[in-house]
């Protein structure tokens, strides 16, 4: 009679749960698509507010874009933007953000396709239902459990539990991510307004990513939820049998609890896969605490019972059933809890401090037990297992180290590899190891959690960890430039994809040729220019900007070297050089060149008139703003960024590269050629130089007295010093600040 009643308990909170299951997953499949009218009608605020958000959008687009003009004043200092094309792209975003939902709404249409698409696909046999999942759970755990029937009905109320917790996750999971795009549809004004200037550009392409990768999880929400549907349709007409004639109840609850993580953690995978997709998901504290108040309810408290009241059996029957029920509490579902990791015991057994991952009591200390003996024996950690000290604050994270901290680190580190390991330490938000080299050489490398430390002020790398997470990365030692270094390019256009996926944020069309270690060269439309790695090269004084790798490390791309136009070489007017002395007893001519004296037929003024008239032509074409009327041109200089130019008065004008030149003292000017770089032009005054006559190479005396010439030139009052190259530097290690 007793036992009767017992089943009839059991039976009863089986159908609960399977009908409950059974009504949450119609409502939720019908409820939510790619529309927000769930949005609207469940929070009207939001509608209400959206004006708002537009004028706000507006009045930061406003803010930002006068003050991209306002650094306009700084010349080449501040590196501002061109205003014209400043205020074009304003203009433009002003217009996108009061289309902001229209457009967001498009984008939405887009996704209802397939949304719609994996909603209208008809299934048969394997139509969703709960109903009879009970009852095949039963039968499948009479043929497997051949034990007292009390172990095959706890075991089959904790299964269900623990599937039906999943699935009710997964729902919470589903709206969470509707609700992300919710936000983003009514928030898109403000990204809009950061499209407008090239310095908060960066936002509205991430803002970008987001909305296509939220979309995405949004239609994957369908795939899960009907798969899963399909799977318990399946499983009720198959009892988790499979055609080859393998397969069981448990295999078949394995593979539904694992699908069902897998769909909950999707948005790490996407997040570790690149894409900008929110982490959504409640904590597991609440699982925990379900699974165990169950198994108390149920092995515990009505274990002995069950052990009193089925007369058939023996106490020591009723001491495996209990000992059945503590093991199903504290390892088989302890399995599918996200608390409870494939090796949770071992690392209770090596942590150093901090929580406990594995069950307590007499069973966990025995395992713990058996943990210790298997890590002392070659045991690794996963990557769930170290994830629970790392991505903890150090105040309850406790500490790994020893010999399994370098066996397993790679395990949550991908980047390391094979690397061989010592000294490692994990803790909560910090990690430290040296890698030691073939050669036996040791690098230090040390990572920080960048959910909890500040952007390093050093260089440093960014990296991804097993569990999505985000970790700046610092080397020092021996091979600390392999940890930052990119990869070797040759500069052909066919490396485009490599070049795109190393530097996203390179023009289109740059090509990269590797020129030493931390040294690049980039070649697109604006010509060649250097750039150097920030962890092999102190920051230049010369004019640079900073391009960041995907890796997350600096680097210092120089400005192009301005093009220079070819110049005919010509010897000096009226007997006046247009470049230095070369002692050759003639006049120097502007390639460098020695000419013979003003009386040489070969190499007079009027030869040079054509030259001269070339000159004068290609420099007022390359440089149209300078109005002062020039009688010669000296180019020879031009690879070292100089130009000289004579005036009619005798008086010159010497032009620097704004890129290879520091800003000279004094008086000066700044001019813009038709290639858009810019010179500094320092004025200089007419003089008279005697300089030595000089025959066959050797200069010329008349008695004891060494013959002279009076030759014109020009008399500068400053000049401009040129930009050393960067120095380099060895890479280093700087604690970056912790958040609060």
């Amino acid at each position: 009679m007793l036992d009767w009643i017992f089943e009839g308990i059991i039976d009863w909170i089986s159908e609960t749960i399977t009908g409950l299951m059974d009504a949450v997953s119609a409502l939720f499949l019908d409820a939510l698509g790619t529309d927000m009218t769930a949005m609207e009608e469940y929070f009207p605020f939001v509608t209400k507010a959206f004006s708002i958000m537009q004028y706000t959008a507006w009045a930061l687009l406003f803010l930002i874009t006068v003050w991209q003009l306002f650094r306009v004043f700084g010349g080449p200092v501040t590196e501002a933007e061109n205003p014209w094309s400043l205020l074009a792209r304003a203009a433009l975003f002003a217009l996108l953000i009061g289309y902001a939902k229209p457009i967001f709404m498009l984008a939405l249409k887009i996704a209802r396709a397939p949304y719609t698409a994996l909603m209208n696909v008809t299934m048969t046999a394997e139509d969703f239902t709960f109903a009879g999942v009970g009852e095949a759970l039963s039968s499948g755990l009479v043929t497997v459990v051949s034990v007292v029937s009390g172990v095959g009905l706890i075991l089959l109320i904790i299964l269900e539990i623990a599937m039906g917790w999943n699935y009710f996750k997964l729902l919470l999971e589903t709206v969470e991510r509707y609700i992300v795009v919710g936000v983003l549809c009514y928030t898109s004004p403000l990204a809009f307004c950061m499209g407008s200037s090239k310095a908060t550009s960066n936002v509205f392409r991430s803002w970008c990513r987001m909305v296509g990768s939220q979309l995405l999880l949004l239609v994957m929400n369908v795939w899960f939820l009907r798969a899963f549907n399909t799977a318990v349709g399946r499983f009720v007409g198959s009892g988790g049998a499979l055609t080859n004639g393998m397969g069981n109840v448990f295999l078949w609850l394995f593979c539904v609890l694992a699908f069902l993580k897998t769909a909950q953690k999707f948005d790490s995978y996407l997040a570790a896969m690149g894409l900008n997709v929110a982490q959504t998901g409640s904590s597991m504290g609440m699982e925990l605490l379900l699974a165990a108040r169950a198994i108390s309810g149920v092995a515990g408290g009505r274990g002995g019972t069950a052990g009193s009241i089925f007369k058939g059996t023996s106490s020591v029957a009723s001491g495996a059933a209990g000992a059945a029920g503590a093991a199903a509490g504290g390892g088989f579902l302890g399995g599918f809890a996200n608390k409870f990791k494939g090796n949770s015991y071992v690392r209770d057994a090596v942590v150093t401090g901090g929580t406990r991952m594995g069950a307590s009591g007499p069973a966990g200390f025995v395992a713990r037990a058996f943990g210790g003996v298997a890590a002392r024996n070659g045991a690794t950690l996963n990557s769930n297992s170290i994830s629970s000290v790392a991505a903890r604050s150090p105040v309850n994270s406790g500490t790994i180290g020893g010999d399994i901290a370098d066996r397993s680190l790679h395990n949550y580190m991908p980047q390391l590899g094979d690397q061989t390991l010592t000294g490692t330490q994990i803790t909560g938000g910090h990690i430290s190891t040296n890698v030691v080299g073939a050669d036996g050489k040791s690098t230090a490398v040390e990572m920080y959690s960048a959910d909890q430390y500040d952007r390093p002020d050093v260089p440093h790398t960014v990296v991804t960890a097993a569990d999505g997470s985000q970790w700046y990365q610092m080397a020092s030692g021996a091979e600390a430039g392999s940890f930052y270094e990119a990869p070797n390019f040759t500069g052909s256009p066919a490396e485009a994809e490599q070049v795109a996926a190393h530097f996203p944020d390179a023009p289109e069309g740059t090509t990269l040729r590797t020129v030493g270690e931390g040294v690049v060269e980039a070649t697109n439309g604006e010509g060649s220019a250097l750039w150097y790695n920030s962890a092999f090269y102190d920051e230049p004084d010369a004019p640079h900007t900073i391009m960041q790798a995907a890796n997350g490390t600096d680097w210092y791309a120089m400005q192009p070297h301005a093009m220079t136009p070819d110049f005919e070489p010509a010897s000096g007017i009226g007997g006046a050089p247009l470049g230095g002395n070369d002692g050759s007893g003639g006049l120097p001519t502007g390639d460098g060149s020695s000419a013979p004296g003003s009386g040489d037929s070969g190499y007079g003024v009027d030869s040079n008139a054509a030259a001269f008239a070339y000159n004068r032509a290609q420099f007022q074409s390359f440089l149209p703003g300078y109005e002062t009327q020039v009688t010669s041109v000296d180019g020879s200089f031009r690879s070292e960024g100089r130009i000289e130019v004579r005036h009619e008065d005798g008086s010159g004008t010497m032009f620097y590269d704004t890129a290879q030149y520091a800003a000279p003292r004094g008086d000066y000017k700044v001019y813009e050629d038709r290639n858009g770089s810019q010179w500094y032009a320092v004025r200089g005054d007419a003089a008279v130089d005697r300089k030595p006559v000089y025959e066959h190479g050797k200069p010329v005396y008349d008695g004891d007295k060494l013959r002279t010439v009076n030759v014109e030139t020009v008399r500068y009052h400053s000049t401009p010093s040129r930009f050393a190259a960067p120095s380099k530097r060895n890479p280093e290690i700087k604690a970056p600040k912790r958040r609060r």
